[in-house]
C-alpha cells in the first residue's frame, strides 16, 4: 500500500456499525416516548431484596413486529408474543434499569422503576466524645452507626429510649448501592434516666410495594450512670423542729445523690458537724443548716429549732382565715412527765379536757372554731392544768397566743344603692356603691357585654343598659348587685310568655306607658298591621294596651313596637313616644328537603350510597336515622349499600315537632358468569358468557361488553326487572388470564341523566396447544466429525408442554436438550405435548466439510505492471459454503471473492476461506514489472517544450525593437516627479516603462 493512504480496519468497521445502530435505537427510542406506547407493564415499580428474584410482566394488545425486553441482567429476545417476562432469580445490579420495547409503527419502550435493597450488617449506638458517667443537665450526643444498607435515601434511624420513640433521622443522599450512615442525638438525661436503656433502629421504608412491615434492624442497648445533686429527704427533715426543755433532739439527714453524698452540719458561723445526724436541746441554735454535697453540687436545708413545752397552731392551714368557714386549733403538748387534769381554750368560752396520763406522752387536744368578720386580730391559747408531787400540788402551762385574720366577702350597702332606679330622657342619675370586706374590696360597674368601668359611683341615663351590676371584689370573693334602671316612658312586652313563640300559636304584646304627665291621644302597634286606641286621661298614670298576634316561620326575628300620641299645651302642641322594638323568635316544627331525599334510592352491589338528609326549623333540628329496630345513627348523611335495610327512616327533630321520612333501598345487581362451563377453556373453540341484571328500576338504554368486542343490546323496560343478556366469544393463546365485564347504561330522570351499572371482572384461563421455539431449535444443524452438538427444544403451551425426541423408529429421549453427532440419524424429531395438544418439529443434521481454494484459478505469484491494476479470483469449495477475504499486511482484511492489485499492493497477499468446517489460506506472491514506453514520451514532450520556450524568446526581442525606433537619450535627464520618465532636453518627457520577464517574453 502507499504510504498516507487511509484504510477501516476490521475492528474499527465493527465499531463503527454498533455506533449507528446504537445512535438508531437511541432516537427510536426518544421518538418512540413522545408518543403513547402500547405496552402495559403488570408492575410500575418493583422493590427487590438484593440476590432475590423478580417477575414482572409486559403485554400489549396490538399487532407488532416484535418485542423484549432490554437489560443488563434477564434480558428477554425479540418475539412477537403479546406477552413476555423479564425474570431475574438473583438481582444483583444495583443500578439496573430494565425496559419493554416494542416495534410497532416505529419503536418505542417503557422503563421499569427497580428499587434494591439490603438491610444493613449491623446498627451500633455510641456516645461521642464521651466516657464515663454523664451529668444530669448536661447535654450529650449518641452516634447510631448504620453499616451497609441501600438505599439511602428510603433509611430511617430511629431513637429510643426503653420502648418510648424519641426521634427520627432519615437521609438525603441519593446512591442505589449500598452505604455506611451516621445519624446523631443529642440528650440532656436527668437522674431518671440513670441506668436508662438507649438503643437506635434502622428502618428501610420503602413504600406500599415494598415488604410489610418495612425492615428493620435495632442496635444493642446503651446504658450509662447519670450523676446529679443531692436531693435531701425532707419528710425525715422538717423544716420546724420543736424542743422542749431537758428534752434533747435527734435530727436525721439522709439525701439522695449520685456519686453517694456527704453530710455535715452548720450551726452558727464556725462550727461544722459531720454527721448524718445531729443532737439538738434549748441550747442550739435556733437555725441549723444540713448540708449534702457530693462533685455535682450542694444542696443545703435550713432547720428551725422550735423550744417548745406547750404550743396552739392551726390543723391543716396557714394565712388569713375566712369568715363563716370552719377551722380547727391544736393545742400540742409535748413530753410532759407530769399527770394533765385538763386542757383550756381560751377566747371567749373555755373547753375542759380532762386526762389521766402519767408518763411523758406528746398530747394533741383540737377544737373546731367559726370565725366571723368581728373575730378579725382575735387572739387565742391553751392552758395545761398539771398536778404534781410537793407544796404547789397544781401548776399551770400556757401556750403563746395565736393571733388570727379573718378574711370576709364584700358586703355591698344595699340602703345606699337601691334595686330599681328610675331614669327619666334628659335627667342622668348618679348611683354609689360602697361595700365592706376584709380585704378592701374594689368596686366596679359592668354595664353590658365588654363594658366595665371601675368606679365607686356611675351615672346613668336612658341610654343606659336595662340591667347594671354593681361588682365589689377581694380575694375571698365577689358580690354582685343589680340594679334595674327603669326608663319611665313607654315599653313593649309579651305578656305570660318568655322565649321563643311557636309558629301557628296566637300571644299577646302589651304597650305599658308609665308615669306620662299629658294627655295620650291615641296608641298604635306596627310591624305589618295599625291598631288605635284613644284615650282621654289627663293625670299621670300607669297604662297598659294589649294587642294578639299570631306568628308563622317567616315572622323568625320580626321587630314589634308601639307609639304613644301625647297632647300638651304650647307651641308644639302634639309629641309622639315610641318604645323599643321587641324582636321576637319562632320556633317552627322541621319540614325535610325532599328533593334531597327520594323516597326511593337504588344501590348497586360494591357502590355504596351517600343519602342526604337537610330539614328546615327553628331551632335547627337534629337529623338521625332508623335502620331497623334498635340501630340509630345521629348524622345528617348515611352510607348505605347491600347490607342495608329495605326501610330506612330520616327523623329531623327540634323542641317544636318532629318530622319523619321514609326511603325505600332497592337493591341493584349486575354479574357476569359463563353458560354451561366450568375450568380452564380451550383456546379456539366458542364459549358463552351471560350478563345478569337484577331488580332495575330505570330504563335500560343498552349493555355492554368489555374485552375486545361491543355488543349493543336495546331495552325500554321501565318496572324493576331481572335480565340475561349473553355473548360467544372465542379465546386464544393471548386471553390467558384477559378478564371480562358487562356494563348496563341506565336513564334516569334528574340533573345527571345517564349513569352506569359494571359487573365485576370474569377472569378465564386458556389452554393452548404447545409452540415450539424454532429461533432456539433451527431445521437445519451442521455437526463436524468428533465434535457433538446439544440441541435444545423449548416449547410454550398452557399447561406446561413435556419435552422429548423422537430418534429413528424406536427411540425416543425424555429431555430438553439433545446431543448429538456425525452417528446421529440425518433426521429428529423434538415433540412438545400437553393436555391442548401435540406438536412437533423437525432438525436436519447436516455434515459439515472444510474449504479447499481452487489453486487453479489462483496462482501462487502473480507480475504486476506498474500503472495497470490486476483482478485476482479466489474461488473456494466447502460445505457449507465459505466466505473469502484477502489479507494485505498487518490489520488489512478485505472480504470479497476478487482482489484488485496494482504497484502499490504489499509483495505477498493471502486468500483466505471460512467456514464453520474450518480456514484454508493461499498465499499469493505479487512481482512488479517496468514498463518503459510511458517514459520515452515523456521526454520527447519535454524537448518540444524547451525548443518553443527559446523561439518565443528570440521573438519577443525582434518584435519590441521594431516598433519602438531610434530615439536621442543625450543630455537627458531623471524627472523628480517619477523615476520612471527620462527628458531629452525639452519639456515634453519621454515615458519609458520598465521591462519585466513577462514583458520580455511577451
Amino acid at each position: 500500500m502507499q504510504e498516507g493512504s487511509l484504510s477501516l480496519t476490521p475492528s474499527f468497521r465493527i465499531f463503527y456499525l454498533r455506533l449507528l445502530g446504537f445512535c438508531f435505537l437511541y432516537f427510536s427510542s426518544v421518538a418512540g416516548t413522545q408518543a403513547e406506547c402500547p405496552v402495559q407493564l403488570s408492575q410500575q415499580r418493583v422493590v427487590v431484596r438484593y440476590n432475590g428474584s423478580v417477575a414482572v410482566n409486559c403485554n400489549t394488545s396490538i399487532t407488532h413486529k416484535g418485542m423484549g425486553w432490554e437489560a443488563s441482567e434477564g434480558a428477554v429476545p425479540m418475539t412477537r408474543d403479546k406477552m413476555i417476562t423479564w425474570r431475574v432469580s438473583h438481582l444483583t445490579e444495583w443500578d439496573i434499569e430494565p425496559f419493554c420495547f416494542i416495534n410497532h409503527e416505529e419503536q418505542c419502550q417503557v422503563q421499569l422503576l427497580v428499587t434494591i435493597y439490603k438491610t444493613p450488617d449491623s446498627v451500633s449506638i455510641s456516645i461521642v466524645d464521651h466516657s464515663g458517667p454523664m451529668i444530669e443537665g448536661q447535654q450529650y450526643k449518641l452516634q447510631c452507626d448504620v453499616h451497609d444498607v441501600a438505599p439511602v435515601q428510603n433509611l430511617t434511624v430511629k431513637w429510643y429510649k426503653g420502648q418510648t420513640l424519641l426521634d427520627k433521622t432519615t437521609f438525603t443522599e441519593d446512591s442505589k448501592t449500598p452505604l455506611n450512615e451516621t445519624a446523631t442525638l443529642l440528650i440532656r438525661p436527668d437522674r431518671a434516666d440513670d441506668g436508662a436503656q438507649y438503643s437506635c433502629a434502622a428502618e428501610l421504608e420503602l413504600g406500599a410495594e415494598g415488604p410489610q412491615p418495612p425492615p428493620n434492624k435495632t442496635s444493642e442497648s446503651l446504658s450509662f450512670t447519670v450523676y446529679f445533686k443531692p436531693i435531701i429527704d425532707e419528710n425525715k427533715l422538717p423544716s420546724i423542729v420543736p424542743v422542749f426543755r431537758g428534752y434533747p433532739e435527734v435530727l436525721v439527714c439522709e439525701a439522695e445523690g449520685n456519686p453517694k453524698p456527704t453530710i455535715s452540719w452548720i450551726l452558727g458561723t464556725n462550727v461544722i458537724v459531720y454527721n448524718e445526724t445531729l443532737t439538738i436541746s434549748e441550747s442550739t441554735p435556733e437555725h441549723v443548716y444540713c448540708v449534702a454535697n457530693n462533685s455535682v453540687g450542694r444542696t443545703t436545708r435550713q432547720v428551725n429549732v422550735s423550744i417548745q413545752d406547750i404550743s396552739i397552731s392551726t390543723v391543716s392551714h396557714t394565712g388569713p382565715m375566712i369568715a363563716g368557714e370552719w377551722y380547727e386549733l391544736q393545742c400540742f403538748i409535748q413530753n410532759v412527765v407530769f399527770k394533765i387534769v385538763d386542757v383550756r381554750w381560751y377566747k371567749l368560752n373555755q373547753i375542759n379536757v380532762t386526762e389521766t396520763i402519767k408518763t411523758p406522752a406528746n398530747l394533741t387536744y383540737k377544737v373546731r372554731i367559726r370565725p366571723d368578720r368581728a373575730d378579725d386580730g382575735a387572739q387565742f391559747w391553751c392552758e395545761a392544768k398539771l398536778e404534781a408531787k410537793g407544796p404547789q400540788r397544781y401548776s399551770t402551762m400556757s401556750s403563746d397566743h395565736l393571733s388570727i385574720t379573718v378574711h370576709f366577702k364584700p358586703i355591698i350597702d344595699e340602703n345606699k344603692l337601691p334595686s330599681i332606679v328610675p331614669v327619666f330622657r334628659g335627667y342622668p342619675e348618679v348611683l354609689v356603691c360602697e361595700a365592706e370586706g376584709n380585704p378592701k374590696p374594689t368596686i366596679s360597674w359592668i354595664l353590658g357585654t365588654n363594658v366595665i368601668v371601675y368606679n365607686e359611683s356611675l351615672t346613668i341615663s336612658e341610654s343606659t343598659p336595662e340591667h347594671v351590676y354593681c361588682v365589689a371584689n377581694n380575694s375571698v370573693g365577689r358580690t354582685t348587685r343589680q340594679v334595674n334602671v327603669s326608663i319611665q316612658d313607654i315599653s313593649i312586652s309579651t305578656v305570660s310568655h318568655t322565649g321563643p313563640m311557636i309558629a301557628g300559636e296566637w300571644y299577646e304584646l302589651q304597650c305599658f306607658i308609665q308615669n306620662v304627665v299629658f294627655k295620650i291621644v291615641d296608641v298604635r302597634w306596627y310591624k305589618l298591621n295599625q291598631i288605635n286606641v284613644t284615650e282621654t286621661i289627663k293625670t299621670p298614670a300607669n297604662l297598659t294596651y294589649k294587642v294578639r298576634i299570631r306568628p308563622d316561620r317567616a315572622d323568625d326575628g320580626a321587630q314589634f313596637w308601639c307609639e304613644a300620641k301625647l297632647e300638651a299645651k304650647g307651641p308644639q302642641r302634639y309629641s309622639t313616644m315610641s318604645s323599643d322594638h321587641l324582636s321576637i323568635t319562632v320556633n317552627s316544627k322541621p319540614i325535610i328537603d325532599e328533593n334531597k331525599l327520594p323516597s326511593i334510592v337504588p344501590v348497586f352491589r360494591g357502590y355504596p350510597e351517600v343519602l342526604v338528609c337537610e330539614a328546615e326549623g327553628n331551632p335547627k333540628p337534629t337529623i338521625s336515622w332508623i335502620l331497623g329496630t334498635n340501630v340509630i345513627v345521629y348524622n345528617e348523611t348515611l352510607t348505605i349499600s347491600e347490607s342495608t335495610p329495605e326501610h330506612v327512616y330520616c327523623v329531623a327533630n327540634n323542641s317544636a315537632g318532629r318530622t319523619t321520612r321514609q326511603v325505600n333501598v332497592s337493591i341493584q345487581d349486575i354479574s357476569i358468569s359463563t353458560v354451561s362451563h366450568t375450568g380452564p377453556m380451550i383456546a379456539g373453540e366458542w364459549y358463552e358468557l351471560q350478563c345478569f341484571i337484577q331488580n332495575v328500576v330505570f330504563k335500560i338504554v343498552d349493555v355492554r361488553w368489555y374485552k375486545l368486542n361491543q355488543i349493543n343490546v336495546t331495552e325500554t323496560i321501565k318496572t324493576p326487572a331481572n335480565l340475561t343478556y349473553k355473548v360467544r366469544i372465542r379465546p386464544d393463546r393471548a386471553d390467558d388470564g384477559a378478564q371480562f365485564w358487562c356494563e348496563a347504561k341506565l336513564e334516569a330522570k334528574g340533573p345527571q341523566r345517564y349513569s352506569t351499572m359494571s359487573s365485576d371482572h370474569l377472569s378465564i384461563t386458556v389452554h393452548f396447544k404447545p409452540i415450539i421455539d424454532e429461533n432456539k431449535l433451527p431445521s437445519i444443524v451442521p455437526v463436524f466429525r468428533g465434535n457433538p452438538e446439544v440441541l435444545v427444544c423449548e416449547a410454550e403451551g398452557n399447561p406446561k408442554p413435556t419435552i422429548s425426541w423422537i430418534l429413528g423408529t424406536n427411540v425416543i429421549v425424555y429431555n430438553e436438550s439433545l446431543t448429538i453427532s456425525e452417528s446421529t440419524p440425518e433426521h429428529v424429531y423434538c415433540v412438545a405435548n400437553n393436555s391442548a395438544g401435540r406438536t412437533t418439529r423437525q432438525v436436519n443434521v447436516s455434515i459439515q466439510v472444510k474449504p479447499i481454494i481452487n489453486e487453479n484459478k489462483l496462482p501462487s505469484i502473480v507480475p504486476v505492471f506498474r500503472g495497470y491494476p490486476e483482478v485476482l479470483v479466489c474461488e473456494a469449495e466447502g460445505n457449507p459454503k465459505p466466505t473469502i477475504s484477502w489479507i494485505l499486511g498487518t490489520n488489512v482484511i478485505v472480504y470479497n471473492e476478487t482482489l484488485t492489485i496494482s504497484e502499490s499492493t504489499p509483495e505477498h497477499v493471502y486468500c483466505v476461506a471460512n467456514n464453520s468446517a474450518g480456514r484454508t489460506t493461499r498465499q499469493v506472491n505479487v512481482v512488479l514489472k517496468e514498463d518503459y514506453l510511458p517514459l520515452i514520451a515523456g521526454l520527447i514532450a519535454v524537448t518540444v517544450v524547451f525548443i518553443s520556450v527559446i523561439f518565443i524568446f528570440i521573438y519577443s526581442i525582434y518584435y519590441k525593437t521594431a516598433k519602438m525606433g531610434r530615439y536621442s537619450l543625450k543630455d537627458a535627464k531623471p524627472s523628480a516627479q517619477n523615476e520612471n520618465i527620462a527628458q531629452n532636453g525639452k519639456h515634453s518627457p519621454i515615458p519609458m516603462k520598465k521591462l519585466s520577464q513577462s514583458d520580455i517574453l511577451a
